[in-house]
């Protein structure tokens, strides 16, 4: 591992090559050889992993194994915006490809690559000021509840624990908070942002604000390396959580009544329908789950759940409900209810972290303005359940979103589906992948893209899809163009990329 203090105890008197990286410097550097980047190392606080170094492989993994195929030339993990000027600085002027990083769960692995990865887990802090905290884009969604409960103040954050803002602010934000508080880039104020050319500046609504504007939905790791996130925190301190299951057989009458329910309920009400086949082996009964999050009274939460019962018609076959100080009903909703902080980590991450990485993984998600018609629900059952193959895991995810995200207009932010109400996929999970496996759960997910494209109005960028057609479209509607001018304003030679960013591959 190269880093200037291990550089320095051992001496290594390695001649620089230009005075010390200030904001917007532009130093010349040694070329990408090991003596270049330990002439970087020496530069900054953090650390410059390379392939040869004992913790490489680790540095490079992603929350999906599939990706660990990819050998980055080198991984840095910058604890400093200065940090984060100087790999930019030389990742530009040696000619190297660049990849940004926070919690590592693109679905596509977008945040990693053949060339240098910017890994901002070390930015992390979370500032609690007057109106308004200030985050980094590393610090993952259970540290960042935990760190700010003491305050009574807390922020949007989605629906696994391991996600950092760096992605999930940046692509919109999506979480059981969304109908009551919006998305989580409505709630931001400001951004501290490293440029391609190596600018370190502050874009908000008055300084940079074409910038901010693309930076509230236009997706990571297109207009540079964010340091920092200002937001405005929301007024949360409990929330009441539940989990209820249903008999599989009545499939088609929970996902009628849940829609219903979901679309007629109050904004505090935030809710997922989850289908889920752990083995898609044929005669595997699915577990069909309504979970998720009420702001309000734990009285106003079992109201609400009785009518979703009389909707369906039946009994559920388990019913959790607790109602609990935010962050502890966060870590609950995401399968942490019975570890610890640290537990709720990804294994490796310290040495209590107990959370599973996925090995293989296809998905298809869309977004949807209307409820949908009984043959369609029929429809997207039989997908879920049709052609089975065992060794699969299958889910039909479906959250609701709308409620008062909806009231901003859709060319406010650089995220455009103000009229969405669901957001909706399937998902095919490997745990042993084969060739042959995948070519099967690749084949569900796009019979599932097959079935959802036709009656779909958009994408959303944080769950990108396998495969979606015109995904620029899909993604940012007519605000594409508009984020188009923000990337050659201030990436005109597309430094910042990945195979969705904005203007690649001729889009």
């Amino acid at each position: 591992m190269q880093s200037r203090r291990t550089i320095l105890r051992a001496g290594a008197g390695l001649a620089l090559t230009a005075a010390a990286v200030g904001a917007g410097a532009m130093p010349v550097f040694a070329e990408a050889t090991a003596t270049g980047w330990a002439d970087l190392a020496l530069r900054i606080q953090g650390d410059i992993v390379l392939p040869a170094d004992p913790g490489y492989d680790a540095a490079k993994e992603l929350q999906i194994v599939e990706y660990d195929a990819v050998h980055p030339q080198a991984i840095a993990f910058p604890e400093t915006p200065q940090d984060v000027q100087a790999i930019v600085n030389y990742a530009r002027v040696n000619g190297i490809s660049v990849r940004v990083r926070s919690g590592g769960h693109n679905f596509n692995g977008w945040s990693t690559g053949e060339g240098l990865v910017i890994d901002t887990s070390r930015l992390n802090h979370a500032t609690v000021g007057s109106s308004t905290v200030r985050i980094g884009p590393g610090l993952q969604s259970i540290d960042a509840l935990h760190a700010l409960a003491p305050y009574n103040k807390q922020i949007i954050a989605g629906t696994c624990p391991t996600v950092a803002p760096g992605g999930f602010i940046s692509g919109g934000g999506i979480g059981y908070q969304t109908r009551k508080f919006g998305l989580g880039s409505d709630r931001l104020k400001s951004a501290q942002i490293v440029l391609a050319d190596g600018r370190l500046i502050r874009a908000s609504a008055t300084q940079y604000s074409d910038l901010f504007w693309g930076l509230r939905g236009g997706g990571g790791g297109n207009f540079g390396v964010v340091t920092e996130f200002e937001v405005a925190p929301i007024a949360a301190p409990r929330m009441v959580f539940f989990s209820t299951m249903w008999a599989w057989d009545k499939a088609e009458q929970i996902f009628a009544a849940w829609q219903t329910w979901q679309l007629n309920a109050s904004v505090n009400l935030g809710s997922a329908l989850i289908f889920n086949l752990p083995d898609a082996a044929p005669g595997a009964v699915p577990m069909v789950i309504i979970t998720g999050g009420y702001h309000g009274p734990e009285s106003e939460a079992q109201a609400a759940l009785a009518q979703l019962t009389s909707l369906i018609g039946a009994q559920p076959v388990s019913n959790f409900v607790s109602d609990l100080p935010f962050h502890e009903a966060m870590q609950t909703a995401y399968g942490c209810g019975d570890l610890t902080q640290d537990q709720c980590h990804r294994q490796g991450a310290n040495p209590d972290a107990n959370l599973h990485r996925t090995a293989w993984q296809r998905d298809a998600y869309r977004m949807f303005n209307q409820p949908f018609t009984p043959t369609q629900v029929s429809g997207l059952i039989a997908t879920l359940d049709g052609d089975r193959v065992a060794g699969q895991r299958r889910v039909l995810h479906c959250m609701a979103v709308g409620g008062n995200s909806n009231y901003v207009s859709p060319t406010a932010t650089a995220y455009p589906h103000r009229d969405a109400n669901f957001l909706i996929g399937y998902v095919a999970q490997l745990d042993t992948p084969t060739p042959t496996a995948e070519s099967a759960a690749s084949a569900f997910v796009q019979t599932g893209a097959n079935v959802l494209n036709p009656i779909s109005d958009g994408a959303y960028v944080n769950f990108p899809g396998s495969s979606l057609p015109d995904w620029a479209t899909q993604y940012y509607g007519d605000n594409y163009l508009r984020l188009k001018k923000v990337k050659n304003a201030y990436d005109p030679n597309n430094f910042f990329r990945h195979p969705r960013s904005i203007g690649s591959l001729g889009q």
